[in-house]
């Protein structure tokens, strides 16, 4: 897939020249990503469930999922095995596979499916893709969703030339109700991003 090989050149190049680091996964600072971190996960009861981390990057997430849970089950899938193999390295007790979700989603089902930072390149059909991400989610997913995103409503401008797509936040929440009719919204933390988790009825 073009936008496939496309993310990842894109994110071979900033691991070239950030190495270990939150902007090697194109986050702008080690804070934004840690808020978006906590605004996912802040709903989620993790205790003795299985989670898939897509987009799992260097396994990021990990310790602010044990801050609140002692146990759970992990596994992180992320298309680079440059990510995979530090992430390996930190986290030994952990699973990680490298391969393409989205593009080729495994047919095993998790309690938890989660996504932070995958859903914002500025690819061609970029609101279709989001929602066919987010369905793939839900369909495996046995109890809850949560994904974030660049946007807000009204959209932002978006530019041609922009790494990123800043979606209609309302579009997609409409598409996620569309669902399920149980979910939490939440766009009051950060300018331009959102987050959404979506649970099994």
């Amino acid at each position: 897939m073009k936008s496939t090989k496309k993310k990842i050149k894109s994110y071979r190049k900033s691991y070239k020249k950030y190495g270990i680091d939150p902007r090697a996964l194109q986050w702008l600072s080690k804070k934004a990503q840690e808020v978006r971190f906590r605004e996912l996960i802040a709903d989620i009861d993790f205790e003795k469930k299985s989670v898939l981390d897509v987009g799992c990057g260097f396994g990021d997430i990990i310790p602010f999922i044990s801050e609140k849970t002692k146990s759970f089950e992990y596994k992180g899938i992320d298309l680079m095995p440059e990510f995979i193999e530090v992430a390996k390295a930190r986290y030994k007790t952990r699973k990680f596979v490298v391969g393409d979700y989205f593009g080729n989603p495994s047919k095993e089902k998790y309690d938890i499916i989660l996504t932070s930072g995958t859903l914002n390149a500025n690819i061609e059909d970029a609101v279709e893709f989001r929602k066919k991400a987010i369905k793939t989610m839900f369909g495996h997913a046995k109890e809850v969703v949560a994904f974030n995103m660049a946007g807000g409503h009204p959209q932002p401008e978006n530019k041609k030339n922009n790494k990123v797509y800043y979606a209609d936040s309302q579009e997609i929440l409409k598409f996620c109700f569309s669902l399920t009719n149980k979910l939490i919204f939440r766009d009051r933390y950060r300018k331009q991003d959102f987050t959404i988790v979506m649970f099994k009825i």
